[in-house]
């Protein structure tokens, strides 16, 4: 019995052993599967991190790529003319500042020399460099080749005024001084004589005109300007002064205007000693500078500084020294930002009173560009290691020295002066053209020939001469503002703009999707005058000539990055102008502001 009972006491014991261990095992299994859960979790959680941080760095590196990018955007665009002055050295530089003459029919070695060691911005031709039409060619071909292995081509310049002061050969016919011209008042005339004057210079190598003369002739005891001046009156001398600048200009030559601030009211001749001049501001501003200021507003590109001594504004130094003159007054008070050139520093003006070492450098902190040297490479010597010194022991900055460089090579870019040869002049034709221009007296009146510089002028803006508004700068809603709704809007598919009538105001304005006007018209009753013929006589031949189906004739001429537009009812005998306009195709495609 005890055995019996004993037996299953054992039994029992060991259910109840087996129980428990399998309790302790499930307990075990379900601690293991959390803490496998939660490794999971915390691994989880950690990829989650780790995928966020990448994202996030991910962002972070899209983010600052987009910065560069936008970085990228916003850097100034390249300046290839400051470029080109940084490579330059200031032995260069200085000779940039240099117009210097030489002696001789050819390039001898010390014109060689001359090239080579100082490498100046320029030469003038005298006419002592000048015996005939073949041998002049040569000469300009052999300076440009002379000097093709300097960084910057030459400035080949001369003094060609026509009347007295003639530097062509004898066997090409002289244009009329600016007297005759001035006599005429016809400002069409004075831009044809311009124009066959640069024509000329251009088949002989040359790419630089010292004319035309701004100064009044206001004193009759002045020989040295005399006839060389349009006239006494101011207007008059500006006028055709202004209209034979743009003659030379348009024939690829630069003009110079000279004598600032006017040599006209002198009696002394600054070959030979300095002239006195008394006229004060108020004075000079009412006349002497009238001519100079327009010319500025009109984009002269360089000036000739006189030696003149202007007591009332300086009293110490003549005009081509005088900081108050250049800079005040040429620079601040007229505008201009061109290339200022004092006038030759061999000249009895200046070596009579100065010593050349200390007028150039003076001429250049005054604020002049160019230091003019027509005779003695020992002079050039002289200038250009004045120049250097100066800038060396800090009498003229560094900067000073960039800024003039800067402004020279712009103009000589913007003229695209290169060392290209020309080839040999033929005389006969030559001839023939300049006894064209001087006998044509032109049918066109004074009136209409106002009209036409003033439609040729406001074109080189991007507007009309009846509305100041401008292409691509002027939208319809400036135009609404000053002049109110428009008389009739109607957009026009062909055009791909939109076209508002003003019948008041003769005018008709066409604008984009992004409200900028690419086209303006004017009919202004004032154009019923001008003939087809009075169009292509002032502007040349036309860059399109097209007969509609609309019975009508546009000519076109390109005006910079805008086209010139102008067009004639057909049908009778003489077409007279209906209307004319300048017109963009760029912004009229692009139809959004930009």
């Amino acid at each position: 019995m005890k055995k019996l009972i004993l037996k299953m006491l054992f039994i029992l014991i060991a259910l109840l052993l087996m129980n428990g261990c399998s309790n302790n095992n499930t307990t075990n299994n379900n601690d293991n599967h959390k803490e496998m859960n939660t490794s999971q979790t915390k691994h989880t959680k950690t990829e989650d991190t780790k995928t966020e941080d990448t994202k996030t760095e991910d962002t972070k590196t899209e983010d600052t790529k987009t910065e560069d990018t936008k970085k990228t955007t916003l850097l100034p665009k390249k300046d290839p003319i400051q470029e080109q002055l940084n490579k330059m050295t200031l032995n260069e530089k200085i000779g940039q500042m240099i117009i210097a003459g030489f002696d001789g029919i050819t390039v001898n070695s010390n014109t060689q020399n001359l090239i080579n060691k100082y490498k100046p911005g320029g030469l003038i031709l005298y006419q002592t460099n000048v015996k005939g039409a073949a041998q002049l060619v040569n000469l300009t071909n052999a300076i440009k080749t002379a000097n093709s292995k300097n960084k910057v081509p030459l400035f080949i310049s001369v003094d060609q005024e026509g009347g007295r002061v003639h530097r062509m050969p004898t066997s090409i016919k002289n244009t009329p001084s600016a007297r005759i011209i001035g006599n005429k008042k016809d400002e069409k005339y004075a831009y044809n004589i311009g124009k066959v004057i640069a024509y000329e210079l251009q088949a002989f190598g040359f790419n630089t005109d010292f004319a035309p003369v701004l100064d009044i002739q206001s004193n009759p005891n002045n020989t040295v300007i005399g006839d060389r001046s349009f006239g006494s009156n101011s207007s008059i001398v500006s006028k055709l002064g202004v209209s034979m600048m743009n003659g030379i200009s348009s024939g690829k030559i630069i003009p110079v205007i000279k004598h600032f601030p006017g040599h006209g009211d002198t009696s002394v001749d600054s070959h030979l000693e300095l002239p006195l001049v008394q006229n004060d501001l108020t004075r000079l501003k009412k006349v002497e500078l009238v001519p100079f200021n327009n010319a500025i507003k009109d984009h002269a590109d360089m000036v000739m500084v006189a030696h003149i001594l202007v007591k009332k504004i300086d009293p110490n130094y003549p005009a081509s020294m005088s900081k108050t003159i250049i800079t005040d007054l040429l620079r601040k008070q007229s505008g201009f930002r061109g290339v200022v050139i004092s006038d030759d520093m061999t000249m009895g003006a200046i070596a009579k009173h100065y010593k050349l070492k200390d007028a150039a450098v003076r001429a250049i902190n005054a604020g002049s560009d160019i230091i003019l040297v027509g005779h003695g490479m020992e002079n050039v010597a002289t200038v250009y290691k004045s120049i250097y010194s100066a800038v060396t022991n800090h009498t003229i900055s560094e900067d000073t020295i960039n800024k003039s460089v800067y402004r020279i090579l712009t103009l000589k870019h913007k003229y695209n002066i290169n060392n290209h040869k020309v080839s040999p002049v033929n005389v006969s034709n030559l001839n023939t053209q300049i006894t064209k221009t001087i006998s044509n007296t032109t049918t066109t009146n004074i009136t209409n020939s106002k009209l036409l510089l003033n439609i040729a002028t406001k074109a080189k803006q991007g507007s009309i001469i009846n509305a100041d508004f401008h292409l691509k700068s002027t939208t319809i809603d400036e135009v609404r503002k000053s002049w109110g709704k428009e008389d009739k809007r109607e957009y026009i598919a062909a055009a791909k703009g939109t076209y508002c009538t003003y019948s008041k105001k003769h005018v008709v304005v066409a604008y984009n999707k992004g409200q900028q006007l690419f086209e303006i018209r004017s009919y202004d009753p004032s154009l019923k005058n001008l003939t087809i013929n009075d169009i292509k006589h002032y502007f040349g031949s036309p860059k399109t000539d097209i007969k509609t189906s609309n019975k009508e004739e546009i000519i076109s001429y390109t005006v910079g990055s805008n086209t010139l537009k102008f067009v004639f009812p057909t049908g009778t005998k003489t077409m007279y102008l209906d209307h004319y306009s300048i017109y963009n195709a760029s912004l009229a495609h692009n139809n959004m502001a930009s």
